[in-house]
């Protein structure tokens, strides 16, 4: 692929790309889940279960932006309407990409909330 072929690629595209890539990481390491991100996923890209555990991801595929602790904030309101003991993960393509305060919230959040990178 041109390098202006991949500028034609859309935001959405590539954020399907990334939870494709996600859910690739996953299955192929034998843990089951599914996509689930599209309209209305309510911050919901990805669900799975490992060893009975449950857990949900909220895939932030962005290169120019940084992750701040309102998404944080948003997959604690999403974990708060999960069964308890659910794992909330945000998948970033870098952890570059968080700030200070998301990684902040997250430490310190009564949820269970892991950020990690591909």
């Amino acid at each position: 692929m041109t390098k202006f072929q991949q500028e034609e690629i859309s935001p959405v595209q590539k954020g399907k790309n990334f939870e494709m890539k996600i859910e690739k990481l996953l299955t192929d390491a034998n843990i089951k889940c599914k996509i689930t991100g599209g309209p209305g996923d309510k911050g919901i890209d990805i669900k799975g279960m490992k060893k009975g555990v449950k857990f949900i991801i909220e895939c932030k595929n962005w290169r120019t932006k940084n992750i701040d602790r309102s998404i944080i904030n948003q997959i604690e309101g999403v974990l708060s309407r999960q069964s308890n003991g659910t794992i909330g993960i945000v998948a970033a393509p870098s952890m570059n990409r968080y700030t200070p305060g998301a990684k902040e919230t997250a430490r310190t959040s009564i949820y269970n909330v892991i950020l990690v990178d591909n």
